[in-house]
């Protein structure tokens, strides 16, 4: 019982940052509209929208530096104290988006910290994923890593479900007047009391015994990148690859999604905020479920099927949805996105993590994680943006998931086969 006790603690502590992570950015994804009023004001309101997506984006760009670096310093130093650096960072960006004065009030420095903030959200959010989940796959029992990996995206899940709600809730508390002058702050300085708890959790983290062993063995903070490089080519390109369809998926069905029923659909904001509940839900729900099922079926299967689903159902289901735009076809597609998401993003975090050894295991992992997400993840919803307003096509969300889903099945038959669980070299 002590035993289970510790690991829901541990569990729960590397989770809670990633959490913190995408309730933020999602927060900004689904206020873009109100946000690009306030700070980037322009004649036009399509020109604000993509001047506060690029910002979005923006942050996506700094990530993989800030992913390699901060993966490095797990890989040498141990993972459990960059956690705790992650977490700080990540607490600050969000007190910034909170509490920032709006373009009326002060002028250009308003943008400049909107800026700022999303930068140092993105560089602290580029270690997190890579050093929390090698944290989570050695800290697993051999035979259950798939599930203890998927608590990543559960959590994820779970931030998407937390945001739609505080945002919703807040925009039916105060009216839309008042949401959009002011109420939209209020999600953000709610989000600011996971960092306190996220921060205390994680301080009392105790280091996976890879972490101990690599103290041992590494004196340059350089030696993971180099080995990474000189060594995991082919992994890495696999893993970005499956980097590529997911972060695709991931910001524009669910992200991007209620700023297109607001643009494209017509629905009231508080109505579109359906979307991120139901897709978080699902998430929350049933990736943990797919990743128990991998580690006794295998990872490829479930991430072949993922990814084809993802490459031909956004077509179908955008057609039905602008042909019958409302909160319930809205809410039934996202389930529907969410279901097939969680066949490959619950073995997802394992089988990435499986491709390399222990001692270089975050820096492989934010190599391919954070290039694939700051190129096709964080500027996918000023893609489809711009491809919608470009081309007046409402299903140009739907070609931009298919391009990326078509590599993302390449990698998933591409990923090798070792044992069950379908991984190609064991943690060491």
């Amino acid at each position: 019982m002590n035993q289970g006790k510790a690991a829901y603690r541990t569990i729960g502590a590397v989770v809670i940052g990633n959490a913190l992570d995408w309730y933020d950015f999602t927060l900004y994804g689904y206020f873009v509209l109100i946000i690009g009023r306030l700070f980037f004001p322009a004649e036009s309101a399509w020109v604000s929208l993509l001047s506060a997506l690029a910002v979005f984006g923006a942050a996506f760009v700094i990530r993989p530096f800030g992913g390699i670096l901060l993966a490095q310093m797990a890989d040498v130093w141990g993972r459990a104290q960059v956690l705790v650096l992650v977490i700080g960072l990540m607490t600050i960006g969000t007190a910034m988006m909170a509490f920032t004065p709006t373009y009326a009030t002060i002028g250009f420095a308003a943008p400049f910290m909107i800026v700022v903030s999303r930068l140092l959200q993105g560089f602290s959010a580029g270690g997190e994923f890579a050093s929390a989940t090698a944290f989570l796959v050695e800290y697993a029992p051999p035979d259950r890593r798939g599930l203890y990996g998927s608590w990543q995206f559960a959590g994820q899940g779970f931030a998407i479900t937390l945001s739609g709600i505080a945002g919703s809730l807040t925009a039916y508390a105060l009216g839309a007047e008042r949401f959009e002058d002011w109420g939209w702050r209020v999600p953000f300085i709610f989000g600011l009391v996971i960092g306190p708890v996220g921060f205390y959790l994680r301080r009392r983290l105790v280091e996976t015994s890879a972490s101990d062993r690599r103290d041992r063995e590494h004196a340059s903070l350089l030696a993971p990148l180099a080995e990474a490089v000189a060594s995991y080519k082919a992994q890495m390109l696999v893993g970005l690859g499956l980097v590529i369809g997911g972060s695709a998926a991931l910001y524009v069905l669910f992200v991007f999604m209620p700023t297109y029923a607001v643009r494209v659909l017509g629905l009231d904001f508080a109505a579109a905020l359906v979307a991120p509940v139901a897709a978080g839900v699902t998430l929350a729900i049933f990736c943990p479920l797919m990743g128990a099922m991998s580690d006794r079926f295998g990872r490829k299967p479930a991430l072949i099927v993922s990814t084809a689903g993802l490459l031909f159902a956004p077509y179908p289901c955008l057609i039905w949805l602008h042909q019958q735009p409302g909160m319930v076809p809205l809410a039934v597609i996202e389930i529907a996105f969410g279901l097939v998401f969680s066949i490959g993003g619950g073995p997802f975090n394992a089988a990435l993590a499986e491709m390399f050894p222990a001692r270089l295991r975050a820096t492989g992992m934010a190599i391919a994680y954070n290039l694939g997400v700051a190129l096709f993840g964080g500027f996918a919803p000023l893609t489809v943006a711009w491809l919608v307003e470009r081309t007046q096509d409402p299903l140009a969300p739907s070609y931009y998931v298919a391009a990326c889903m078509s590599v993302a099945l390449i990698a998933a038959v591409a990923l090798p086969v070792g044992r069950k669980s379908g991984a190609i070299e064991e943690a060491r």
